[in-house]
């Protein structure tokens, strides 16, 4: 009896292990829509990097708003946006980013919206002769159904930015 027990235990618990059905669960849509709003990211951080303002441009809507992170700077459209980076340009060389790409959530469900966060460790050296230049941030992006970048939130110390990246040269 013990036997046919043990027998009849060990067939159930090996037909429950093999005849559970899989689940094929669906990827979340705006999982999906944030890969790929989040390879448009990347590229654009690329082409910043390589002072590439032509570039640049391809992945931001004509009507892309930047809310800077300069105390008391207005919003930036993308004309306004893309002269601000070609002055950066003039301020610093061997721009290098260590990017780190998160899904962006809805404010009210915390479920993922296809936007797109980033925290990025910038490097890079100033023209006029200053120590390295190491600059924490953090960026929120939204992207239209055209994967054009349309908003962006900004976050890190421009103006200390601004003040090694102008100081008088080291001598």
């Amino acid at each position: 009896m013990k036997k046919l027990l043990l027998c009849i235990l060990v067939s159930a618990s090996l037909i429950a292990c093999t005849n559970q059905e899989t689940k094929t669960e669906t990827e979340d849509p705006n999982m999906a829509l944030f890969r790929e709003n989040a390879k448009v990211i990347d590229a654009s951080f690329k082409a910043f990097c390589k002072k590439d303002l032509k570039e640049l441009a391809t992945y931001q809507a004509d009507s892309m708003k930047v809310h800077s992170a300069f105390y008391g700077g207005k919003d930036q459209n993308k004309a306004e946006f893309l002269e601000n980076s070609a002055l950066y340009y003039k301020l610093i060389n061997n721009i290098n980013a260590k990017v780190t790409i998160l899904p962006g959530v809805d404010e009210l469900t915390l479920k993922t919206d296809g936007s797109v966060r980033v925290y990025v460790i910038w490097s890079a050296d100033a023209v006029n002769n200053a120590p390295k230049m190491d600059l924490k941030s953090y960026y929120s992006y939204k992207l239209d159904k055209d994967h054009k970048i349309y908003d962006v939130d900004e976050y890190f110390d421009a103006s200390g930015f601004l003040k090694v990246a102008t100081a008088d040269p080291i001598k």
